[in-house]
Protein backbone atom coordinates (compact mmCIF):
# COMPACT_ATOMS: atom_id res chain seq x y z
CA UNK A 1 0.00 0.00 0.00
CA UNK A 2 2.69 2.35 0.93
CA UNK A 3 5.33 1.61 -1.96
CA UNK A 4 2.97 3.16 -5.02
CA UNK A 5 2.49 6.84 -3.23
CA UNK A 6 6.35 6.47 -2.39
CA UNK A 7 6.65 5.93 -6.15
CA UNK A 8 4.29 8.17 -7.69
CA UNK A 9 3.29 10.92 -4.67
CA UNK A 10 5.89 11.29 -2.78
CA UNK A 11 8.08 13.56 -5.30
CA UNK A 12 5.23 15.61 -6.55
CA UNK A 13 3.89 16.26 -2.76
CA UNK A 14 7.36 17.29 -1.22
CA UNK A 15 7.92 19.46 -4.49
CA UNK A 16 4.37 21.10 -4.51
CA UNK A 17 3.16 21.21 -0.96
CA UNK A 18 6.24 21.01 1.06
CA UNK A 19 8.08 23.49 -1.23
CA UNK A 20 11.18 21.90 -1.63
CA UNK A 21 12.78 22.41 -5.24
CA UNK A 22 12.80 20.11 -7.84
CA UNK A 23 16.26 19.24 -8.29
CA UNK A 24 16.37 18.78 -4.20
CA UNK A 25 13.60 16.29 -4.62
CA UNK A 26 15.13 14.54 -7.15
CA UNK A 27 19.15 14.72 -6.16
CA UNK A 28 17.87 13.06 -2.37
CA UNK A 29 15.59 10.41 -3.88
CA UNK A 30 18.88 9.39 -5.43
CA UNK A 31 21.01 9.65 -2.63
CA UNK A 32 19.40 8.22 0.12
CA UNK A 33 19.50 4.54 -1.50
CA UNK A 34 23.45 4.42 -0.86
CA UNK A 35 22.96 3.34 2.57
CA UNK A 36 21.05 0.28 1.04
CA UNK A 37 24.41 -0.37 -0.12
CA UNK A 38 25.84 -1.44 2.80
CA UNK A 39 22.20 -2.69 4.50
CA UNK A 40 21.27 -5.11 1.53
CA UNK A 41 23.96 -7.92 1.30
CA UNK A 42 24.03 -7.49 5.30
CA UNK A 43 21.06 -8.15 5.86
CA UNK A 44 20.35 -10.67 2.74
CA UNK A 45 23.57 -12.72 4.54
CA UNK A 46 22.33 -12.28 7.96
CA UNK A 47 19.01 -13.62 7.60
CA UNK A 48 20.51 -17.20 5.53
CA UNK A 49 22.32 -17.76 8.60
CA UNK A 50 19.89 -16.99 11.11
CA UNK A 51 18.90 -19.79 13.38
CA UNK A 52 16.06 -18.84 16.02
CA UNK A 53 12.75 -21.09 16.93
CA UNK A 54 10.15 -19.12 14.99
CA UNK A 55 12.35 -19.64 11.50
CA UNK A 56 15.59 -17.40 9.81
CA UNK A 57 13.67 -15.41 8.13
CA UNK A 58 10.69 -14.28 10.34
CA UNK A 59 12.81 -12.72 12.65
CA UNK A 60 14.09 -9.94 10.58
CA UNK A 61 10.86 -9.04 9.22
CA UNK A 62 9.17 -8.46 12.62
CA UNK A 63 12.17 -5.84 12.91
CA UNK A 64 11.39 -3.89 10.52
CA UNK A 65 7.68 -3.79 10.68
CA UNK A 66 7.45 -0.79 13.35
CA UNK A 67 10.65 1.18 11.91
CA UNK A 68 8.56 1.02 8.38
CA UNK A 69 5.34 2.01 9.91
CA UNK A 70 7.04 5.44 12.04
CA UNK A 71 8.63 6.11 9.02
CA UNK A 72 5.71 5.98 6.93
CA UNK A 73 3.75 7.97 9.24
CA UNK A 74 6.74 10.59 9.14
CA UNK A 75 6.83 10.77 5.46
CA UNK A 76 3.20 10.84 4.65
CA UNK A 77 2.08 13.28 7.14
CA UNK A 78 5.32 15.47 7.93
CA UNK A 79 5.63 16.69 11.48
CA UNK A 80 7.24 20.26 12.24
CA UNK A 81 9.24 22.07 9.98
CA UNK A 82 10.36 20.22 6.57
CA UNK A 83 13.39 20.45 5.18
CA UNK A 84 15.65 18.34 2.79
CA UNK A 85 17.27 16.95 5.67
CA UNK A 86 13.72 16.06 7.38
CA UNK A 87 13.29 14.68 3.99
CA UNK A 88 16.24 12.65 3.55
CA UNK A 89 16.05 11.39 7.27
CA UNK A 90 13.04 9.48 7.10
CA UNK A 91 13.63 8.56 3.58
CA UNK A 92 16.41 6.51 4.58
CA UNK A 93 14.90 4.94 8.01
CA UNK A 94 11.74 4.18 5.39
CA UNK A 95 14.26 2.23 3.02
CA UNK A 96 16.39 0.08 6.02
CA UNK A 97 12.80 -1.10 7.54
CA UNK A 98 11.79 -1.65 3.83
CA UNK A 99 15.24 -3.95 3.63
CA UNK A 100 14.64 -6.04 6.98
CA UNK A 101 10.78 -6.85 5.23
CA UNK A 102 11.88 -7.90 1.81
CA UNK A 103 14.80 -9.47 1.29
CA UNK A 104 13.97 -12.11 4.07
CA UNK A 105 10.23 -12.10 2.62
CA UNK A 106 11.16 -12.81 -1.06
CA UNK A 107 13.91 -14.76 -0.06
CA UNK A 108 11.41 -17.05 1.91
CA UNK A 109 9.06 -17.51 -0.75
CA UNK A 110 12.25 -18.62 -2.92
CA UNK A 111 12.68 -21.52 -0.66
CA UNK A 112 9.03 -22.70 -0.55
CA UNK A 113 9.21 -25.15 -3.66
CA UNK A 114 11.93 -26.23 -6.23
CA UNK A 115 9.92 -27.03 -8.98
CA UNK A 116 10.14 -24.78 -12.48
CA UNK A 117 6.46 -23.71 -12.45
CA UNK A 118 5.18 -23.87 -9.14
CA UNK A 119 7.69 -21.16 -8.52
CA UNK A 120 6.37 -19.02 -10.94
CA UNK A 121 2.71 -19.66 -9.33
CA UNK A 122 4.22 -18.73 -5.99
CA UNK A 123 5.39 -15.68 -7.24
CA UNK A 124 2.62 -14.66 -9.30
CA UNK A 125 0.52 -15.17 -5.65
CA UNK A 126 2.41 -13.22 -3.87
CA UNK A 127 2.53 -10.41 -6.77
CA UNK A 128 -1.01 -10.70 -6.76
CA UNK A 129 -1.47 -9.98 -3.01
CA UNK A 130 1.02 -7.23 -3.70
CA UNK A 131 -1.26 -5.35 -6.57
CA UNK A 132 -4.11 -6.01 -4.01
CA UNK A 133 -2.17 -3.69 -1.51
CA UNK A 134 -1.62 -0.82 -4.19
CA UNK A 135 -5.78 -1.25 -5.28
CA UNK A 136 -6.69 -0.71 -2.00
CA UNK A 137 -3.68 2.24 -1.72
CA UNK A 138 -5.97 3.98 -4.75
CA UNK A 139 -9.73 2.90 -3.93
CA UNK A 140 -9.99 3.78 -0.31
CA UNK A 141 -9.19 7.61 -1.08
CA UNK A 142 -11.29 7.55 -3.74
CA UNK A 143 -13.99 5.50 -1.20
CA UNK A 144 -13.06 8.23 1.33
CA UNK A 145 -13.27 11.52 -0.93
CA UNK A 146 -17.07 10.05 -1.83
CA UNK A 147 -18.17 9.64 0.83
CA UNK A 148 -16.62 11.90 3.41
CA UNK A 149 -14.89 14.26 0.77
CA UNK A 150 -11.62 13.43 2.49
CA UNK A 151 -8.82 11.85 0.10
CA UNK A 152 -8.99 14.36 -2.62
CA UNK A 153 -5.70 16.64 -1.70
CA UNK A 154 -2.64 14.49 -2.21
CA UNK A 155 -1.56 14.94 1.27
CA UNK A 156 -5.28 13.65 2.36
CA UNK A 157 -4.60 10.14 0.14
CA UNK A 158 -0.97 10.04 1.94
CA UNK A 159 -2.88 9.97 5.31
CA UNK A 160 -5.68 7.57 4.30
CA UNK A 161 -2.84 5.34 2.81
CA UNK A 162 -0.55 5.48 6.06
CA UNK A 163 -4.04 4.22 8.04
CA UNK A 164 -4.68 1.63 5.85
CA UNK A 165 -1.38 0.27 5.77
CA UNK A 166 -1.11 0.39 9.61
CA UNK A 167 -4.02 -1.37 9.95
CA UNK A 168 -2.84 -3.67 7.07
CA UNK A 169 0.34 -4.53 9.29
CA UNK A 170 -1.55 -5.11 12.70
CA UNK A 171 -4.03 -7.79 10.69
CA UNK A 172 -0.73 -9.45 8.68
CA UNK A 173 1.63 -9.84 12.21
CA UNK A 174 -0.30 -12.46 13.57
CA UNK A 175 -0.98 -14.62 10.58
CA UNK A 176 2.74 -14.03 9.49
CA UNK A 177 3.54 -15.82 13.21
CA UNK A 178 1.29 -18.89 12.03
CA UNK A 179 3.09 -19.66 8.79
CA UNK A 180 5.64 -22.57 8.69
CA UNK A 181 9.03 -21.05 7.47
CA UNK A 182 10.45 -24.83 7.22
CA UNK A 183 13.32 -26.46 8.07
CA UNK A 184 16.65 -24.34 6.53
CA UNK A 185 19.10 -26.17 4.64
CA UNK A 186 22.21 -26.85 6.03
CA UNK A 187 25.47 -26.40 3.95
CA UNK A 188 28.60 -25.15 4.22
CA UNK A 189 29.53 -22.15 4.48
CA UNK A 190 31.91 -20.12 2.63
CA UNK A 191 33.83 -16.80 2.89
CA UNK A 192 31.52 -13.76 1.85
CA UNK A 193 34.31 -12.46 -0.92
CA UNK A 194 34.80 -16.08 -2.37
CA UNK A 195 31.05 -16.84 -2.83
CA UNK A 196 31.08 -13.23 -4.18
CA UNK A 197 33.25 -14.41 -7.14
CA UNK A 198 31.38 -17.39 -7.52
CA UNK A 199 27.85 -15.18 -7.77
CA UNK A 200 29.83 -13.42 -10.26
CA UNK A 201 30.36 -16.00 -11.97
CA UNK A 202 27.30 -17.07 -12.77
CA UNK A 203 26.66 -16.00 -16.05
CA UNK A 204 22.15 -16.52 -16.10
CA UNK A 205 22.11 -14.53 -12.81
CA UNK A 206 24.19 -11.56 -14.18
CA UNK A 207 21.89 -11.56 -17.20
CA UNK A 208 19.00 -11.81 -15.69
CA UNK A 209 19.46 -9.21 -12.94
CA UNK A 210 20.72 -6.59 -15.92
CA UNK A 211 17.65 -7.98 -17.58
CA UNK A 212 15.34 -6.83 -14.92
CA UNK A 213 16.91 -3.99 -13.69
CA UNK A 214 16.67 -2.02 -17.55
CA UNK A 215 13.08 -3.33 -17.55
CA UNK A 216 12.64 -1.81 -13.91
CA UNK A 217 14.07 1.68 -15.49
CA UNK A 218 10.95 1.78 -17.32
CA UNK A 219 8.34 2.19 -14.83
CA UNK A 220 10.60 3.58 -12.59
CA UNK A 221 11.31 6.91 -14.55
CA UNK A 222 7.81 7.39 -15.22
CA UNK A 223 6.50 7.13 -11.44
CA UNK A 224 7.40 10.52 -10.63
CA UNK A 225 6.90 11.85 -13.37
CA UNK A 226 3.41 10.60 -13.90
CA UNK A 227 1.52 13.53 -12.01
CA UNK A 228 3.48 16.10 -13.71
CA UNK A 229 2.24 14.28 -17.28
CA UNK A 230 -1.70 14.33 -15.69
CA UNK A 231 -1.57 17.99 -14.48
CA UNK A 232 1.21 19.61 -17.28
CA UNK A 233 0.09 18.38 -20.52
CA UNK A 234 -3.28 16.27 -19.94
CA UNK A 235 -3.94 19.79 -17.77
CA UNK A 236 -6.26 16.93 -15.72
CA UNK A 237 -7.07 17.10 -11.67
CA UNK A 238 -3.68 15.71 -9.92
CA UNK A 239 -6.31 13.55 -7.75
CA UNK A 240 -6.83 11.07 -11.28
CA UNK A 241 -6.84 8.06 -8.91
CA UNK A 242 -8.89 6.37 -11.80
CA UNK A 243 -6.60 6.39 -13.92
CA UNK A 244 -4.22 4.99 -11.28
CA UNK A 245 -6.80 1.88 -10.96
CA UNK A 246 -7.29 1.32 -14.58
CA UNK A 247 -3.31 0.60 -14.66
CA UNK A 248 -3.43 -1.53 -11.63
CA UNK A 249 -6.04 -4.02 -12.16
CA UNK A 250 -4.40 -3.95 -16.31
CA UNK A 251 -1.22 -4.53 -13.87
CA UNK A 252 -3.28 -7.54 -11.75
CA UNK A 253 -4.65 -9.54 -14.88
CA UNK A 254 -0.89 -9.16 -16.35
CA UNK A 255 -0.42 -11.18 -13.46
CA UNK A 256 -2.80 -13.32 -13.98
CA UNK A 257 -2.48 -13.70 -18.01
CA UNK A 258 1.76 -14.10 -18.33
CA UNK A 259 1.77 -16.55 -14.84
CA UNK A 260 -0.44 -18.62 -17.27
CA UNK A 261 1.24 -18.16 -20.77
CA UNK A 262 4.47 -18.98 -18.80
CA UNK A 263 3.21 -22.59 -17.81
CA UNK A 264 2.61 -23.29 -21.64
CA UNK A 265 5.69 -21.51 -22.92
CA UNK A 266 8.21 -21.11 -20.30
CA UNK A 267 9.23 -18.14 -18.28
CA UNK A 268 11.78 -16.49 -20.83
CA UNK A 269 9.07 -16.63 -23.65
CA UNK A 270 6.33 -14.87 -21.46
CA UNK A 271 8.41 -12.07 -20.50
CA UNK A 272 9.74 -11.07 -23.60
CA UNK A 273 5.96 -11.20 -24.45
CA UNK A 274 5.39 -8.20 -21.28
CA UNK A 275 8.21 -6.09 -22.66
CA UNK A 276 6.93 -6.25 -25.98
CA UNK A 277 3.36 -5.53 -24.96
CA UNK A 278 4.98 -2.46 -23.42
CA UNK A 279 7.24 -1.71 -26.18
CA UNK A 280 4.06 -1.34 -27.92
CA UNK A 281 1.93 0.60 -25.95
CA UNK A 282 4.01 3.47 -24.42
CA UNK A 283 4.59 5.87 -27.65
CA UNK A 284 0.82 6.18 -27.57
CA UNK A 285 1.89 8.75 -24.31
CA UNK A 286 2.79 10.86 -27.40
CA UNK A 287 -0.36 11.31 -28.92
CA UNK A 288 -2.00 12.79 -25.76
CA UNK A 289 -2.79 16.35 -24.88
CA UNK A 290 -4.86 18.08 -23.08
CA UNK A 291 -8.39 16.77 -21.95
CA UNK A 292 -7.25 13.25 -22.77
CA UNK A 293 -7.50 11.31 -19.75
CA UNK A 294 -9.56 8.87 -20.35
CA UNK A 295 -7.51 7.95 -23.48
CA UNK A 296 -4.56 7.87 -21.26
CA UNK A 297 -6.82 4.82 -19.74
CA UNK A 298 -6.30 2.61 -22.92
CA UNK A 299 -2.69 3.20 -23.02
CA UNK A 300 -2.66 2.46 -19.31
CA UNK A 301 -4.09 -0.09 -19.71
CA UNK A 302 -2.19 -1.97 -22.22
CA UNK A 303 1.15 -0.80 -20.35
CA UNK A 304 -0.26 -2.12 -16.93
CA UNK A 305 -0.81 -5.50 -19.02
CA UNK A 306 2.72 -5.69 -20.23
CA UNK A 307 4.38 -4.83 -16.83
CA UNK A 308 2.09 -7.49 -15.12
CA UNK A 309 5.27 -9.49 -16.28
CA UNK A 310 7.84 -7.79 -15.01
CA UNK A 311 7.54 -8.97 -11.26
CA UNK A 312 6.19 -12.39 -11.05
CA UNK A 313 8.03 -13.73 -13.68
CA UNK A 314 11.48 -12.50 -12.71
CA UNK A 315 10.90 -13.56 -9.32
CA UNK A 316 10.39 -17.08 -10.14
CA UNK A 317 13.50 -17.16 -12.28
CA UNK A 318 15.93 -15.86 -9.41
CA UNK A 319 15.32 -19.33 -7.81
CA UNK A 320 16.34 -21.22 -10.57
CA UNK A 321 19.72 -18.76 -11.07
CA UNK A 322 20.12 -19.60 -6.57
CA UNK A 323 20.19 -23.79 -8.07
CA UNK A 324 22.47 -23.23 -9.90
CA UNK A 325 25.02 -21.13 -7.44
CA UNK A 326 23.90 -23.71 -4.77
CA UNK A 327 25.15 -26.28 -7.31
CA UNK A 328 28.51 -24.32 -7.84
CA UNK A 329 29.40 -23.18 -3.92
CA UNK A 330 27.71 -25.50 -1.90
CA UNK A 331 26.23 -22.86 0.41
CA UNK A 332 22.39 -21.99 0.22
CA UNK A 333 22.35 -18.72 -0.14
CA UNK A 334 19.05 -17.60 -1.34
CA UNK A 335 18.88 -14.29 1.16
CA UNK A 336 22.23 -13.07 -0.11
CA UNK A 337 21.22 -13.13 -4.15
CA UNK A 338 18.08 -11.67 -2.75
CA UNK A 339 19.80 -8.49 -1.51
CA UNK A 340 21.57 -8.11 -4.10
CA UNK A 341 18.91 -8.23 -6.08
CA UNK A 342 16.93 -5.76 -4.13
CA UNK A 343 19.90 -3.53 -4.10
CA UNK A 344 20.33 -3.07 -8.23
CA UNK A 345 16.15 -2.68 -7.92
CA UNK A 346 16.46 0.09 -5.22
CA UNK A 347 19.56 1.80 -7.31
CA UNK A 348 17.31 1.49 -10.57
CA UNK A 349 14.50 3.21 -8.31
CA UNK A 350 16.63 6.11 -7.01
CA UNK A 351 18.65 6.63 -10.44
CA UNK A 352 15.69 6.95 -12.29
CA UNK A 353 13.83 9.43 -9.99
CA UNK A 354 16.62 11.47 -9.43
CA UNK A 355 18.09 11.04 -12.70
CA UNK A 356 14.31 12.26 -14.85
CA UNK A 357 13.80 15.43 -11.79
CA UNK A 358 17.09 16.52 -12.64
CA UNK A 359 17.24 16.11 -16.45
CA UNK A 360 13.70 18.40 -16.10
CA UNK A 361 15.19 20.79 -13.82
CA UNK A 362 18.00 21.23 -16.44
CA UNK A 363 15.59 22.73 -18.56
CA UNK A 364 14.04 24.89 -16.08
CA UNK A 365 10.70 22.95 -15.66
CA UNK A 366 8.76 24.09 -12.24
CA UNK A 367 6.22 21.40 -10.15
CA UNK A 368 3.52 24.47 -9.90
CA UNK A 369 1.03 24.78 -12.90
CA UNK A 370 1.35 27.27 -15.27
CA UNK A 371 4.94 28.13 -14.87
CA UNK A 372 6.28 26.13 -17.25
CA UNK A 373 6.21 27.65 -21.36
CA UNK A 374 6.28 24.97 -24.59
CA UNK A 375 9.77 24.20 -24.07
CA UNK A 376 9.87 23.19 -20.53
CA UNK A 377 6.33 21.12 -21.31
CA UNK A 378 7.99 19.36 -24.28
CA UNK A 379 10.90 18.35 -21.97
CA UNK A 380 8.48 16.44 -20.16
CA UNK A 381 6.73 15.01 -22.97
CA UNK A 382 10.13 13.75 -24.25
CA UNK A 383 11.31 12.13 -20.90
CA UNK A 384 8.18 10.25 -19.83
CA UNK A 385 7.23 9.01 -23.39
CA UNK A 386 10.73 7.53 -24.89
CA UNK A 387 13.33 7.36 -22.28
CA UNK A 388 11.19 4.08 -20.72
CA UNK A 389 11.22 2.57 -24.56
CA UNK A 390 14.70 2.74 -24.51
CA UNK A 391 14.94 0.60 -21.35
CA UNK A 392 12.16 -1.69 -22.38
CA UNK A 393 14.02 -2.82 -25.39
CA UNK A 394 17.60 -2.56 -24.11
CA UNK A 395 15.98 -5.41 -21.38
CA UNK A 396 14.40 -7.41 -24.39
CA UNK A 397 17.56 -7.55 -26.15
CA UNK A 398 19.69 -8.43 -23.11
CA UNK A 399 17.10 -11.45 -21.87
CA UNK A 400 16.33 -12.95 -25.98
CA UNK A 401 19.16 -16.08 -25.21
CA UNK A 402 18.46 -16.04 -21.37
CA UNK A 403 19.59 -19.73 -21.33
CA UNK A 404 17.86 -21.32 -18.33
CA UNK A 405 14.62 -23.46 -19.72
CA UNK A 406 12.54 -25.88 -17.80
CA UNK A 407 14.79 -28.87 -18.93
CA UNK A 408 18.07 -27.28 -17.92
CA UNK A 409 16.75 -26.18 -14.65
CA UNK A 410 15.34 -30.07 -14.60
CA UNK A 411 19.43 -30.77 -14.57
CA UNK A 412 20.46 -28.66 -12.33
CA UNK A 413 17.83 -30.64 -9.42
CA UNK A 414 18.68 -33.39 -10.45
CA UNK A 415 22.58 -32.87 -10.12
CA UNK A 416 21.73 -31.29 -6.50
CA UNK A 417 20.17 -34.31 -5.53
CA UNK A 418 22.96 -36.38 -6.36
CA UNK A 419 25.41 -33.39 -4.77
CA UNK A 420 23.12 -34.46 -1.36
CA UNK A 421 23.29 -37.95 -1.57
CA UNK A 422 26.45 -38.20 -1.93
CA UNK A 423 27.24 -35.56 0.91
CA UNK A 424 24.54 -37.76 3.21
CA UNK A 425 26.69 -41.17 2.37
CA UNK A 426 29.97 -39.27 3.60
CA UNK A 427 28.58 -38.49 6.60
CA UNK A 428 27.41 -41.80 7.12
CA UNK A 429 31.03 -43.39 6.31
CA UNK A 430 32.58 -40.81 8.51
CA UNK A 431 29.76 -41.19 11.67
CA UNK A 432 31.13 -45.24 11.50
Amino acid sequence: MAAIPMALFIAPFYMGDMGLSVAAVGTILMLTRLSDVVTDPIIGQLSDRTRSPIGRRKPWIFLGVPLLLVSVWMLFVPRGEVTNTYFALWLVLLWLGWTFIAIPFYSWGAEMSPRYHERTRIASFRTAAGLTGTLIAILVPLITDWGFNYGHEVSESLRVVAICATVAMVIALPLLWQVPEGVPIETKRIPIMEGLRVMWRNGPFKRLMFGFTLAALGPAVGGPLYILFVVHVLEANVNSNMVLLVFYVANFMGVVLWNYVAQHVGKRKAWLMGMATAIIAQPGYWFLGPGDLYWMMIVFFLLGLGIGSFSAIPAAMKADVVDLDRLRSGEDRTGLFFSVWSLANKMVVAFAAGFALNLLAFFDFEAKFGANGPDQIMALRVVFVFLPIVFYVSAFAMMWNYPISEERHKRLIGMLERKRARRAMSEQAAAL
